[in-house]
């Protein structure tokens, strides 16, 4: 466990429908947010996506404590336009669903913007993140949009990205929003090491109590790839347990999203490695049983970057086509 010095007890909310007639968090409020961990090539969640899980599950508890009281087109050969080599959009299919992806950049060729598009689960996704940047191109404000948020009468949610000048390098961030009258706080600080790589980042949520510690991920690097995330949980006390190990191996192909020094704020997996990734091991440091194995075969373009891909994660694929300009 790693430990936390001084940090009073943490609220969390773990809350899930137990009626038959309702739908738990995990198969419908998440969705979302497993949707841009999919489209990223990742499980984990990213801290924009933790704050929908929160405003869900605060949702869920309000409308279940009433009750109870009240009683993602293929291109030519099978890849996208192939003549650039920006990345703009990827489109991922299923036996039933499709997804789109979407990439926008500024003239310096950096991201201001992605959008995720599609049917998954058979149900209709509408997510955009807009970047907004400095006349130096740096980072200022991350503005989360989706349908989910309007649902619950929230129009966006805007994280302001902090910058530390002296060292060249992102320091964290905070959002906040109100909900049903109850502001939320998420605040999250990057940590690097001697040789300037990420190597942790703490995430604070502040649900008018003062800000708590909720999760930290660590970053082990093999070169210029990331080679494992670990998360970790917060105690409620003053440690943080291990809940889950990603380990990835590479190709030895260009990844078209690599943007190494906004990683920490864009993600760090996929935006941070130089290739792509070929194989995830995951494993579930309090549940064996969620442990898998997600391959990764690409074809690739004269570019020497994706053209397409085949993931397999056990019984499940599904394919992803790569377009560029």
């Amino acid at each position: 466990m790693t430990h936390v010095e001084n940090q009073p007890y943490c609220v969390v909310f773990s809350v899930k429908k137990n009626n038959e007639n309702h739908e738990t968090i995990e198969s419908r409020e998440l969705s979302t947010a497993r949707n841009i961990s999919l489209i990223y090539g990742q499980q984990k969640l990213t801290r924009l996506m933790r704050i929908i899980i929160t405003l869900f599950a605060l949702t869920t508890l309000i409308l279940f404590s009433c009750q109870k009281e009240g009683d993602f087109a293929n291109g030519n050969g099978g890849g996208g336009t192939s003549a650039g080599t920006r990345l703009v959009k990827m489109v991922q299919k299923t036996s039933s669903d499709s997804l789109v992806s979407e990439f926008s950049y500024n003239s310096s060729g950096k991201i201001i913007a992605f959008k995720l598009s599609g049917i998954s689960s058979g149900q209709p996704v509408d997510l955009r993140i807009s970047y907004v940047r400095n006349s130096s191109g740096i980072i200022q404000k991350q503005i989360l949009k989706s349908s989910e948020l309007t649902a619950t009468g929230i129009d966006s949610i805007v994280t302001v990205v902090i910058y530390d000048v002296a060292n060249n390098r992102y320091k964290g961030g905070v959002s906040s929003v109100t909900f049903i009258g109850l502001p939320i706080r998420d605040s999250f600080v990057f940590t690097y090491d001697a040789a300037g790589k990420l190597a942790y980042e703490i995430d604070y949520t502040d649900i008018g109590v003062g800000y708590k510690p909720v999760w930290k991920k660590e970053y082990g690097y093999g070169g210029s790839n990331l080679a494992t995330e670990k998360y970790y949980s917060f105690d409620g006390v003053s440690s943080f347990d291990l809940e889950e190990t990603s380990s990835y191996e590479y190709d030895s192909k260009i990844n078209p999203l690599q943007f190494a020094s906004e990683a920490a704020v864009l993600n760090m997996n996929p935006f941070y490695s130089t290739n792509n990734i070929t194989k995830e091991t995951y494993v579930d440091a309090t549940d064996p049983t969620n442990n898998f194995v997600s391959t990764e075969t690409y074809v690739y373009n004269s570019s020497n970057r994706p053209s397409s891909s085949t993931n397999v994660t056990g019984a499940d694929s599904y394919t992803t086509t790569y377009y560029y300009q």
